[in-house]
């Protein structure tokens, strides 16, 4: 049985973790808004610029490759630590994932036909 000075420590320790928990939440947002206003904010193909839309691509996709590699997830900190290079650009959601899956963007195809 958990007695009440028991449970006042673990309370004490969680408000101690969730507030890491958000300090380091704050942190990794202002890093990725830093990498995508690098990157120009928006997405080069559709022009989508609400940073929760938006995603960090290999513009030669080989972006599997590439976290294969480095056992990486998140590149926002390698993109920092590498200086911003310039074979990442941004694209939102959809324009990356039809981009991975066709091979284009339904919207250059709208392009092609105008």
């Amino acid at each position: 049985m958990i007695n009440k000075e028991k449970l006042d420590e673990r309370n004490k320790i969680n408000q101690r973790n969730n507030g890491h928990l958000e300090k380091a939440k704050i942190k990794n947002k202002e890093i990725r808004l830093l990498v995508l206003n690098h990157y120009g904010g928006k997405c080069e193909c559709c022009g989508e610029d609400q940073y929760e839309f938006l995603a960090i691509d290999h513009k030669n996709g080989d972006g599997a490759k590439h976290r294969k590699e480095t056992g990486l997830h998140g590149m926002e900190r390698y993109i920092i630590k590498n200086n911003f290079p310039d074979k990442f650009r941004i694209l939102c959601h959809n324009c990356n994932q039809a981009i991975g899956h066709y091979k284009y963007c339904p919207h250059q195809k709208k392009e092609e036909l105008s």
